[in-house]
């Protein structure tokens, strides 16, 4: 078998899709979405066509070697998660050659089902509490929240201020959902370590599952003394590229939980490496996700053949998160029942994916930037 052809296809808001051809009929979707950066990752994986075309799509771990390290200037989001689509594809290949779900391929399920956890919003208190009680009571038994949802739109941010908002937001959402619903504090990366460190020794009282991104990821030093002074875990990796990004948070224990995102990382195959050096330092894996159903449907294949994922991430957990454009691209949604997500279905990566629709969308495609946030001086600050 001999890849013959290899397609994107760019759909609002930020996502992008690939599709790999062989010559023997079969094919396989990836989807490599970063959001905000959808056409640099577009333009890396145009680019590797010439990598791939002829190539035994058989044949993954060589492939993912040869778009890795066959390119000298590598790394960074729009590489692996070029990177990423392709290893997506190139199993589901696989797995419909087999005709077995890729989870089988992977060594077979490690959990029956997996617990997972949905999103909530709000623009104050009050009704970021009442979507906490909505979800819990559809039996979500764990809700991220972060807050800022007031102050994006003026594209403003203070530190200070962030602090107390997602304190009071905690509060109300544990008043509101009782003691038995976890509840994780999504910082998105927004605080130097000296506010940090005041937000998670706040946080202490309402006993949050962890803090997820409290300060930015490029120094992870940074996170050393944050560590030290916090008694709540700590989680970050959704901006981390690859096994060599992971690998001084894991080795020094910066971090409770690491948050490989399966776009952004590699692939399936990287978020297991990720996982099996995670695993040697007793580390559990929390894999981060927030595109569409085929990026969800990958991340499951991986995140059920891992034994040390204690919860996974899944905004479709909330019916309300689900975006209408993502119900005409794939299909089928995962199954939660009672807070905890069933194995996929099907060969390979299980979806069904409509390609008259990409290209029907691609035609209306407008990038778009990210909220660029200033705080009170005018400075940057991030989103």
């Amino acid at each position: 078998m001999k890849i013959t052809d290899v397609k994107v296809y760019l759909a609002p808001s930020t996502d992008v899709y690939v599709k790999i051809e062989t010559d023997e009929g079969l094919y396989g979707w990836g989807e490599p979405s970063v959001i905000y950066m959808p056409q640099s990752v577009a333009g890396m994986l145009k680019d590797m066509r010439l990598y791939l075309i002829g190539q035994d799509p058989e044949r993954i771990e060589l492939i993912w070697q040869s778009l890795f390290r066959d390119m000298f200037m590598r790394g960074g989001p729009s590489h692996m998660a070029a990177i990423s689509g392709v290893d997506m594809a190139l199993w589901d290949i696989k797995g419909k050659a087999c005709g077995k779900p890729v989870y089988q391929l992977l060594g077979g399920l490690a959990h029956d089902r997996l617990r997972v956890y949905g999103h909530v919003s709000g623009k104050s208190a009050t009704e970021i509490a009442a979507n906490a009680k909505e979800l819990a009571d559809l039996g979500v038994t764990m809700i991220r929240y972060r807050g800022f949802h007031n102050w994006d739109p003026i594209r403003a941010f203070d530190m200070d201020s962030g602090v107390n908002e997602q304190i009071e937001y905690l509060a109300a959402m544990r008043e509101a959902i009782g003691p038995n619903v976890d509840i994780i504090v999504e910082c998105h990366g927004r605080y130097d370590p000296v506010w940090a460190i005041k937000l998670a020794q706040r946080c202490e009282p309402y006993r949050p599952f962890f803090i997820e991104d409290p300060i930015r990821q490029e120094n992870t030093e940074a996170l050393r003394n944050l560590r030290a002074q916090s008694k709540l875990p700590l989680a970050a990796g959704e901006r981390y590229h690859s096994r060599f990004d992971f690998r001084d948070v894991i080795v020094n224990q910066y971090l409770d939980y690491v948050r490989p995102d399966i776009c952004h990382c590699g692939g399936i195959s990287e978020m297991k490496k990720i996982a099996a050096l995670a695993e040697t330092y007793y580390i559990g894996v929390v894999p981060h996700n927030t595109q569409g159903p085929l990026a969800m449907a990958a991340c499951l294949h991986a995140a059920f053949t891992i034994d040390n994922v204690p919860v996974a991430e899944a905004v479709y957990a909330n019916p309300k998160n689900i975006h209408p454009n993502h119900y005409r691209y794939c299909s089928p949604w995962p199954t939660v029942e009672n807070g905890y997500v069933l194995p996929p279905d099907g060969p390979g990566l299980g979806m069904e994916v409509n390609e008259e629709a990409l290209i029907r969308a691609e035609a209306g495609f407008t990038p778009r930037t990210q909220p660029m946030l200033r705080g009170r001086d005018g400075s940057v600050k991030d989103w």
